[in-house]
């Protein structure tokens, strides 16, 4: 071994190693049981950040830990670039712009373009040391995905799960396309409560609060709560929207809040839900004064083309004017913004898809309880959820890239006419349907929408499978790892699709990752200058040392970046180095097994021990739990005190025998050889790097992440204790000389320890040498003399 470990030099080389000998190839035709991660694929739209490091990492210990238990990992690694980052990173790398080009040809170049900067880009998932089979790679828009994406849509549409219909709908005015709920961010926005006069048709006031005052020529009635006195006599009768002059109705109805305002509540079509929901259940007119664009149209009168907020500026002074507005009320409320662009969302009428999940919302709550959720409480966000959904699922997007919704519309009869499977992955702008429409004509016009990013990671489960060969990767898959922020739109979407295309879990267990954030507890943001990025860390401290920090937090917790963290994985990848370095240089006649007694014996039962607690924390994928587990051998027990016991024996064979010497080198293999075992999934180049110096030739296996973790053995429980009791002496004498700056070296002249004399025999000689002890005693009290 060399005098000192250089992860830059030695990282790059290992992950060469590791593609050269295919360590993590996924393997078909092994019987061995399959593992299957439904890997999260990142979106190549820039570099990885430190929020992926982490979370990339905290997954690969689990595969790196399951791969050691005998599984057939398969683990792939995709990419998400069917949406409107990548749209608009290949425009600005290319000079070109969607729009302007077959959408056909948009995609090629994509494609293209992502095969020229993917591997830049997925070398940071492997310098962190990701154990995926990246031989096993898809991108979310290259054909097969395509194909996997557009044959689910048609399967659902063949058993009625997904339908098109003109309805209300959230739209960002600014991307001018349909979005998801899943999609709508609430945030805090300063506004004023308008008490606006409407006139009643005896010439008195009705006065109404609102705080979107530019939705007037878009008031198609006024409600009142039906036990609302105030208004009885009003029920029914004809009331005047100011400045647009239209006369509505006031009806009555239970969900208006008689608290909220006045009382008196205008219905719009639309500004939220509510008068969605007005709108269906009393058939009122449909007045949209709000575009797909922003800006008002014809239906406001003087005000078209002002945008939302002029228009409500212009209004507002207006009702001034004309004494019409009674008073103003500055509030901070809540309003939807898409999670994009952050723009104020609009509801409006539009034609649309929509996959049904309103109607199984108990299903989907079901199917979350049989997932098992590490760690558990982040199921009640998902349940949370489905509890509050309102919308069902709209997949079809108003954009010119991704995936084609893969259908036509007959020009005779309006019927919808889809893709023959065999046609996929297909795109109804440039290609024909094979059939004529069952009216008999031919004569089509193809669906210009594509569907909504998630459609096609939902269906990320599938896409592995038509991966894998054999098919090695039913539902359900063993794990989907994921952060907390996406439970809403990736974990529930993905359940939703298996559920309504098979009937099946997509997979067993999902595992939430927390967020990093800033050294002070903030969310990192580029306008706060408070961004960390993971790759001048890895060049500062190592992969290892990266990972070793991303170990110390558990799953679905958020967490501060803490360099200190770095220092000490780095500290600990120098010190198992060195550690390992002087048990190998003394290992070299190392023969076999040899019956063990006194601390080797006791390092041997604490290496069962800590693999049955760190077996029973990776199994609850509790990998932080693990590393503990890992240091408190390694560092109390291994390097802090084994490998000073055992260097008299090794040193001193004629004085302590040849016999001892050789259980002393057992003990010592096989507790090194389990410390790199129990630290591989946490830091796996160091442990490959000590493993091929010295234990391939020996362990006969190609590299460290391919041995056998080992099964749960019994522990003697009393001769452990027993051994920790000593531990303790040994840390009260090196104490006691600490304080009085006496070195280590120092002779104890006289120790009386508190333990079974009997049960010490063992141990003795290797006291009176650790210790330099020249008279051990046994009583009740410890006592030391120096």
């Amino acid at each position: 071994m060399q005098d000192r470990y250089d992860p830059k030099e030695a990282e790059p080389r290992i992950r060469a190693f590791w593609d050269e000998q295919r360590v993590y190839a996924y393997e078909p035709d092994a019987k061995a049981p399959v593992f299957s991660i439904d890997t999260p694929p990142p979106t190549v739209s820039g570099k990885m950040h430190i929020g992926h490091s982490s979370s990339y990492s905290q997954q690969d210990f689990i595969a790196r830990y399951k791969r050691m238990r005998g599984f057939n990992v398969l683990y792939p690694f995709g990419t998400d670039d069917n949406g409107l980052p990548t749209e608009r990173l290949i425009e600005k790398l290319k000079n070109v712009r969607a729009s302007k080009m077959d959408r056909t040809s948009f995609i090629e170049l994509c494609l293209r373009t992502l095969d020229e900067i993917r591997p830049a880009f997925i070398e940071d998932w492997k310098r962190v040391g990701m154990s995926c089979d990246f031989s096993l790679r898809y991108s979310t828009i290259d054909d097969n995905s395509r194909r996997v994406s557009q044959a689910s849509f048609l399967e659902l549409l063949k058993n009625g799960k997904v339908y098109r219909k003109d309805a209300p709908n959230v739209w960002c005015p600014v991307c001018q396309t349909a979005i998801a709920q899943a999609e709508i961010e609430d945030r805090a926005s300063e506004s004023t409560f308008n008490d606006v006069k409407f006139k009643l048709t005896d010439g008195e006031d009705l006065v109404i609060a609102t705080t979107r005052p530019e939705l007037l020529p878009s008031c198609v009635a006024v409600f009142v709560h039906p036990e609302d006195k105030r208004y009885t006599k009003l029920v029914g009768k004809s009331v005047t929207v100011p400045l647009f002059d239209q006369n509505v109705e006031i009806k009555t109805d239970a969900r208006v809040d008689k608290e909220k305002g006045t009382g008196a509540v205008m219905c719009c079509t639309f500004g939220d839900k509510t008068d969605v929901e007005w709108y269906k259940a009393y058939g009122l007119a449909l007045v949209e004064s709000v575009g797909r664009d922003g800006k008002m149209t014809a239906s406001a009168g003087k005000y078209k083309g002002l945008d939302v907020k002029e228009a409500r500026r212009a209004i507002i002074e207006d009702l001034k004017k004309e004494g019409l507005l009674v008073s103003q009320k500055r509030i901070t409320h809540t309003v939807g913004v898409h999670e994009r662009c952050k723009t104020d969302i609009e509801i409006l009428h539009t034609q649309q898809w929509f996959i049904d999940v309103l109607s199984i919302k108990d299903a989907l709550i079901e199917n979350g309880r049989k997932i098992r959720w590490h760690p558990e409480h982040m199921r009640a966000r998902y349940e949370n959820w489905i509890n509050n959904l309102q919308w069902d699922w709209c997949v079809s997007r108003q954009r010119y890239f991704g995936v084609p919704i893969p259908v036509w519309y007959c020009k005779a009869c309006a019927s919808v006419n889809a893709a023959d499977e065999k046609q996929l992955p297909v795109d109804p702008l440039k290609d024909k349907p094979l059939r004529a429409c069952k009216c008999g004509s031919s004569d089509f016009v193809p669906d210009k929408d594509v569907l909504d990013t998630w459609a096609t990671s939902s269906t990320t489960p599938q896409i592995v499978r038509s991966l894998a060969p054999k098919g090695s990767a039913n539902l359900p898959m063993a794990l989907r790892p994921q952060a907390h922020d996406i439970i809403t739109t990736w974990l529930f979407y993905t359940v939703v699709r298996s559920h309504v295309s098979e009937g099946e879990l997509p997979w067993r267990t999902t595992a939430i990752s927390g967020h990093v954030l800033d050294p002070r507890g903030k969310k990192m943001s580029k306008s706060l200058g408070n961004v960390v990025e993971p790759q001048p860390a890895m060049d500062k401290y190592g992969g290892d040392a990266l990972r070793y920090w991303t170990a110390s937090a558990k799953l679905g917790d958020d967490y501060n970046y803490e360099e200190k963290e770095l220092v000490t994985g780095m500290k600990t990848v120098t010190k198992l180095w060195n550690a390992s370095k002087f048990a190998i240089q003394n290992l070299q006649d190392h023969s076999g097994e040899e019956e063990t007694s006194g601390f080797d014996a006791y390092m041997l039962e604490k290496v069962k021990e800590a693999f049955a607690s760190a077996t029973r924390a990776f199994d609850d994928y509790d990998y932080s739990a693990a590393r503990r587990i890992a240091d408190r051998l390694f560092w109390s027990v291994f390097a802090d005190n084994y490998l000073e016991i055992v260097k008299d024996k090794i040193y001193n064979p004629d004085k302590r025998g040849v016999l001892e010497r050789r259980a002393a080198q057992h003990a010592l293999y096989k507790s090194l050889f389990s410390v790199l075992q129990l630290y591989a999934p946490i830091m796996p180049y160091v442990t490959e790097e000590i493993y091929q110096s010295y234990f391939r030739e020996r362990v006969k296996m190609t590299s460290i992440h391919k041995t056998i973790w080992p099964d749960a053995a019994r522990v003697d429980a009393e001769f452990v204790a027993f051994g920790d009791s000593l531990l303790e002496i040994i840390s009260a004498v090196r104490k006691a000389k600490s304080e009085r700056s006496l070195s280590m070296k120092a002779p104890v002249k006289r120790l009386v320890m508190n333990v079974d004399e009997k049960r010490a025999k063992p141990f003795l000689e290797d006291l009176y040498a650790v210790l330099n002890a020249e008279k051990i005693e046994f009583g009740k009290e410890l006592a030391i003399e120096l």
